[in-house]
């Protein structure tokens, strides 16, 4: 799983040459985070499934709390763009 976690991030922080996705900021792999747009709950992980949770389309790479907390879509407060996000990675998944 750590393998899979380390894997996700290197790919993360290559597309975005290194950089926070929220800020923009540089930051190293040891230090950045994986933020989930949609929530990784129980509850979510039951209704959509950890494909779609662990997704890379419900990925971000971030540097801190901070911009962790910006991506967040959780359904009850962005509800359109939850639904999006899940529709398109279900897609992807097909």
């Amino acid at each position: 799983m750590w393998e899979r976690i380390l894997e996700l991030k290197l790919k993360k922080l290559n597309q975005n040459d290194g950089k926070c996705e929220v800020c923009g900021k540089l930051v190293s792999l040891a230090d950045c985070q994986l933020a989930h747009k949609i929530p990784s709950t129980k509850h979510n992980i039951r209704t959509y499934g950890k494909e779609v949770i662990h997704h890379p389309l419900n990925l971000k790479v971030v540097c801190s709390l901070r911009c962790n907390s910006r991506v967040l879509r959780n359904l009850a407060t962005h509800p359109v763009e939850g639904k999006e996000l899940i529709e398109r990675i279900r897609e992807e998944l097909c």
